[in-house]
C-alpha cells in the first residue's frame, strides 16, 4: 500500500485540543492595502466527518487528499440547552446553525437561537452585500444542515415550515436530493421566482434561470447524479453575479452511512467530498478571489482506523490491501473536527474562546466567513 502523510496530521490534531478561556469575537483584520480581496466563499461540510473518516477515505482510495495539506485548526462542536447552557453532543441542526449563523442553539433548532428567535445566516449577510448565494446538498433541501443555511424552524422535522421559509429566503440556488415534499410545491416554487429542474439532462438550460431550484437523484454513493458534477454547474450558475457569491456544499452521507456503521458507504462518501473539493479547485484555477473552508458539524460513529491493528475488523480495498476499522457506536460524538482553509490565513488566536492558534469553536467558522464579508480581505 502506498504511504501517505497521515501520522503528522493526527499528531498535530492531537496537540490542538488544549483549551483556554471562553468568549467569542470576529477577529481583527490587516489593512486592505496589504492583501488581496476575496469575492467568493465556498464552505464545504462533511456531515459527521471526523479526522478518522478523512484518513479512512485516503486509505481506502489509496489516495492523498490534498486539502489535508492546507492550514487547519481543531473545532469544538457545541450546542446548548433551552437555558443557553452547554448541553449534550450537538446534532446537525444545532451544528449547522452554529456554522451558518455563529449562534449556539438547542439540538433540533434550525437557524434559531436558544430562545427560539430567528437569526441571520451567512447567506443573509452575503445577500445584503449583493452577492449570489447557494446551497447544495446530497440530503433533501429540508435536511438539517442545508436548512440551517437557508431556512428557519423550531424543529428540524417541520418539513413544510422549512421548505416554505427557504422559498422566501432569497437564496439564489437551492439544490438537493429529490423529494416530493418539494416537488409537490411546484406552484409555490414558481410563485417565489424559482425555476424548478428535476431532470439533470436539462441542467445547462436550468443555469439560465434567475433563481434555481434543482432536485436530482443525489442520495448515496449509488446515486445517478454526483455531488461533484452538480457543484461544477452550481459554480457556473452563481459566478454569473459580478459581485461574487457564497455557497454551502454538503456531503450529507458521511453521516448517514456512519450512523449505520457502513464503512463502505462512509469512505465512498468521503471520496465524493474530496472529488467535490477538486472540482472547486479546478474552477478556481489561478484565481485569487475565492476562499474555501472545509469542516464538519460533528463526528458520527466514533470511527477508528488503522493499517496494522488487527484486533479491529478489516476492510479489503480494491487493490487487495486491508484497512482495519472499528465503530464505537452509531451516534454522534463530541470529538473535535477540523477546519481546513484555502486562499486565506486567519489568525485564530484572535477569537476570544480559547485565544489559541490551534482550537476554535464551531461558531468561529462563521466568524471567519463573516469577517471576509465585512472587509473582503485575503489573509494568504
Amino acid at each position: 500500500m502506498k504511504k501517505f502523510v497521515y501520522k503528522s496530521v493526527a499528531v498535530v490534531f492531537a496537540i490542538v485540543t488544549l483549551m483556554f478561556s471562553f468568549g467569542c469575537s470576529v477577529p481583527a483584520s490587516p489593512s486592505k492595502s496589504e492583501y488581496g480581496e476575496i469575492k467568493n466563499i465556498v464552505i464545504i461540510i462533511g456531515d459527521g466527518m471526523g479526522m478518522e473518516h478523512i484518513t479512512a477515505g485516503q486509505l481506502y482510495e489509496e489516495k492523498h487528499y490534498g486539502f489535508t495539506d492546507w492550514k487547519f485548526v481543531a473545532v469544538n462542536t457545541d450546542s446548548v440547552d433551552t437555558a443557553g447552557n452547554s448541553f449534550i453532543t450537538t446534532d446537525s441542526a444545532a451544528g449547522g446553525t452554529a456554522l451558518a449563523t455563529g449562534t449556539l442553539t438547542v439540538n433540533g433548532y434550525v437557524a434559531k437561537d436558544w430562545k427560539g428567535r430567528d437569526v441571520y445566516t451567512i447567506l443573509d449577510y452575503a445577500m445584503a452585500e449583493g452577492k449570489a448565494t447557494g446551497v447544495v446538498s446530497t440530503d433533501n433541501i429540508f435536511g438539517a444542515t442545508p436548512a440551517a443555511f437557508s431556512g428557519h424552524a423550531l424543529n428540524r422535522g417541520e418539513t413544510d415550515t422549512i421548505v416554505d421559509s427557504q422559498l422566501t429566503s432569497g437564496v439564489d440556488l437551492l439544490c438537493a436530493s429529490v423529494s416530493t415534499a418539494c416537488t409537490d410545491k411546484a406552484d409555490a416554487i414558481a410563485q417565489n421566482g424559482y425555476t424548478l429542474c428535476t431532470d439533470y439532462a436539462d441542467i445547462e438550460n436550468a443555469k439560465n434561470a434567475d433563481k434555481a431550484y434543482w432536485q436530482f437523484d443525489m442520495a448515496g454513493y449509488n446515486a445517478s447524479v454526483k455531488l461533484e458534477d452538480v457543484t461544477s454547474h452550481a459554480l457556473d450558475f452563481l459566478s454569473k453575479d459580478e459581485d461574487g457569491f457564497v455557497m454551502m456544499i454538503e456531503q450529507a452521507h458521511i453521516d448517514k452511512y456512519s450512523h449505520s456503521n457502513d464503512i463502505e458507504g462512509a469512505v465512498k462518501s468521503m471520496a465524493s467530498l474530496n472529488n467535490t473539493v477538486e472540482t472547486v479547485l479546478e474552477w478556481i484555477g489561478d484565481r485569487k478571489d475565492t476562499a474555501i473552508l472545509i469542516t464538519a458539524d460533528h463526528e458520527t460513529g466514533g470511527l477508528t482506523v488503522s493499517t496494522k491493528n488487527q484486533t479491529l475488523a478489516d476492510l479489503t480495498t480494491v487493490n487487495g490491501n486491508k484497512m482495519y476499522y472499528a465503530w464505537e457506536h452509531g451516534n454522534h460524538t463530541d470529538s473535535k473536527v477540523a477546519l481546513f482553509v484555502y486562499g486565506i490565513n486567519p489568525d485564530y488566536s484572535q477569537f476570544d474562546y480559547y485565544k489559541s492558534k490551534h482550537l476554535i469553536k464551531n461558531i468561529n467558522v462563521y466568524g471567519v466567513m463573516r469577517n471576509l464579508l465585512n472587509d473582503g480581505l485575503c489573509y494568504a
